[in-house]
């Protein structure tokens, strides 16, 4: 997959490897040129005795696919890393969804990484219905995020970030999100470390981290969370809050779906 190279220092970290047992998930969808249905590609590769997603296709048509990413093992446990790489051909669309949350564990002073890489070929759609990933206390990640955007392509991403299971301490997060144009020009860039012993003026002594990231157009007027309009078309909406109930934004994703949907 073609990546642009980032030039931000925060950025730096995306695109290197930290750990020797990776787990790397690949999914691509392509419109054939003899027209009909679209061509999902998809693969886990790994050692054995790891965890990985697999992706398990639920439905295709001509204009794209869904799929949905299924864990195989406890995720995530100490040493274990993982990547995915999504990549969404010339105007298809394509909806991935996750059946549950992921939970990273106490990791003894280790750490484990959750490396994701997407690329979005021009006038490409992608929506991914992201469900809550919790760092647990004792936990420490690496979580990278790496994003390309064509010309005319559209993306819908929702994350939510949650610092410690309940009554529990926050593990420790490195999160790094790199978004670009096709032309490696930057569209956003972010750097988050929180842990454990992160003052309060860092995240406001919240533990949930709720965002809603729509690309290629502006998302329409909305009451919740707190919005970020980018240079290029896209707005970001977030919440901090104490719990993913108060900071919940389902209304905020169900519009932004509705955007990718009535075209």
């Amino acid at each position: 997959m073609d990546r642009c190279t980032p030039t931000l220092t925060a950025m730096t970290l995306i695109l290197t490897p930290t750990h020797d047992h990776l787990s790397r998930t690949r999914i691509s969808v392509t419109r054939p040129a003899s027209g009909g249905r679209v061509v999902v590609g998809m693969s886990t590769d790994g050692p054995d005795q790891r965890p990985a997603i697999r992706p398990m296709l639920l439905s295709s048509d001509a204009d794209g696919a869904r799929v949905s990413l299924i864990p195989e093992g406890a995720l995530l446990l100490a040493g274990d890393a993982i990547s995915i790489e999504v990549s969404v051909g010339q105007g298809v669309r394509l909806d991935l969804i996750e059946p549950g949350g992921t939970v990273a564990y106490a990791m003894d002073g280790q750490r484990a990484s959750w490396d994701v890489s997407i690329d979005l070929a021009p006038s490409a759609t992608l929506v991914w219905a992201g469900e809550p990933f919790v760092v647990s206390h004792g936990a420490t990640v690496d979580r990278h995020t790496s994003i390309t955007v064509g010309k005319g392509a559209r993306l819908a991403l929702r994350e939510t970030i949650v610092l410690g299971r309940h009554h529990e301490r926050p593990g420790s997060l490195q999160q790094d999100l790199a978004v670009m144009a096709s032309d490696c020009t930057p569209m956003l860039a972010e750097s988050l470390a929180v842990g454990p012993d992160s003052g309060r003026l860092l995240i406001g002594g919240s533990r949930v981290i709720s965002t809603v990231l729509l690309l290629g157009e502006r998302l329409l007027s909305t009451h919740t969370g707190t919005r970020l309009e980018l240079g290029a078309e896209g707005t970001c909406v977030r919440t901090l809050s104490a719990d993913a109930h108060r900071g919940d934004l389902t209304s905020v994703w169900s519009q932004a779906r509705r955007q990718l949907d009535i075209r």
